[in-house]
């Protein structure tokens, strides 16, 4: 069972590595968006052991012209991508069988835009859209019930602004389901080499991300219950900085990425921060480096955003937006 769960996730990684980058090529760049990333990970809870955690991040676009667009002349000011995305968080935890226990998977339909301010400064906006679950069909606070029941629907009356809601979660089998649309813009400001090649680069997104009931605004379905809403909360707001420098042939970037929940039921830690280290040692495979993560706060996998704590990660990374040479005003 360990090994095909191994084999499982780690193929899905290689595929999502290969289908938006290659190992030694990179052909589809978004300033925008979250890493695919593969490493170990402690648990929040002390009484769970976390073996290890993987995000195999994809985009597939339909149109996609933000290489072209930066690298080739003319010149152009403002570049595109159109795309699905999925974006999937599993973990394995050390217990009978190894499961992977409540995977979260996101399905969102996406575009971004950037444009280029002058020949070192560029601003960005990413729109994305569509659904977000982790396939499970149990009550939220009950291992033997089905979500949805009345006896599930009647456990939330006993909910009360003071109950630990971390303490009474369904772990194995809690259903976690929303629609979703975010919000980010991104500013950018490179440094180049005498190569046109980003020697320095700040970056600052903010965003929000807002849970809705309808599928892109339309469909009637996938959302979440008035009860679910009430302890989800609907707004996610998001502010995050990165620093990247190259340093002769090793790229390194330091990044902090915070969270703040508007909404959610008081037991629930609002403010979550993320402070990430990655270094990119391999100058032929611009876009494959290792990482580490220290993070306080809320947790982000799923359901389990009514647990807090602290903890560490570190393993292997894929960027979504190495630096490669843009062509400038001549």
């Amino acid at each position: 069972m360990k090994k095909n769960i191994l084999t499982l996730l780690f193929a899905c990684v290689v595929f999502s590595v290969k289908a938006q980058k290659g190992f030694n090529d990179f052909h589809e760049y978004y300033p925008i968006g979250e890493d695919a990333n593969l490493g170990y990970k402690t648990s929040v809870l002390s009484s769970e052991k976390l073996v290890f955690e993987a995000n195999p991040n994809v985009r597939y676009s339909f149109f996609n012209n933000i290489e072209k667009g930066l690298m080739e002349k003319p010149l152009k000011r403002n570049v595109f991508a159109a795309y699905v995305a999925f974006r999937s968080q599993l973990r394995m935890y050390d217990s009978e069988s190894l499961p992977v226990i409540m995977p979260s998977y996101r399905v969102q339909l996406g575009g971004q835009m950037m444009r280029r301010l002058n020949d070192n400064n560029f601003i960005a906006i990413s729109l994305e859209s569509g659904h977000y679950s982790n396939g499970q069909s149990g009550s939220a606070f009950s291992e033997t019930l089905v979500d949805g029941s009345p006896e599930s629907e009647a456990l939330y009356n006993k909910i009360t602004p003071e109950t630990n809601l971390s303490a009474i979660l369904n772990r194995r089998s809690a259903n976690f389901s929303t629609n979703l649309t975010e919000l980010l813009i991104n500013y950018r400001n490179n440094k180049n080499s005498s190569e046109n090649l980003p020697s320095r680069t700040h970056s600052v997104t903010g965003g929000l991300l807002l849970y809705h009931n309808r599928f892109l605004g339309i469909g009637n379905f996938g959302g979440f219950t008035e009860n679910d809403i009430r302890i989800y909360g609907r707004y996610r707001w998001q502010l995050r900085y990165e620093y990247i420098k190259q340093l002769k042939n090793v790229r390194a970037s330091v990044a902090e990425r915070m969270e703040l929940i508007q909404g959610a039921h008081p037991f629930v830690d609002p403010f979550r921060s993320e402070t990430i280290l990655a270094i990119y040692p391999f100058p032929k495979t611009k876009a494959f480096g290792f990482f580490a993560n220290y993070t306080f706060g809320h947790d982000n996998y799923n359901y389990r955003f009514v647990d807090s704590g602290r903890t560490l990660s570190f393993g292997i990374t894929w960027t979504i937006f190495p630096p490669f040479q843009m062509n400038v005003d001549e």
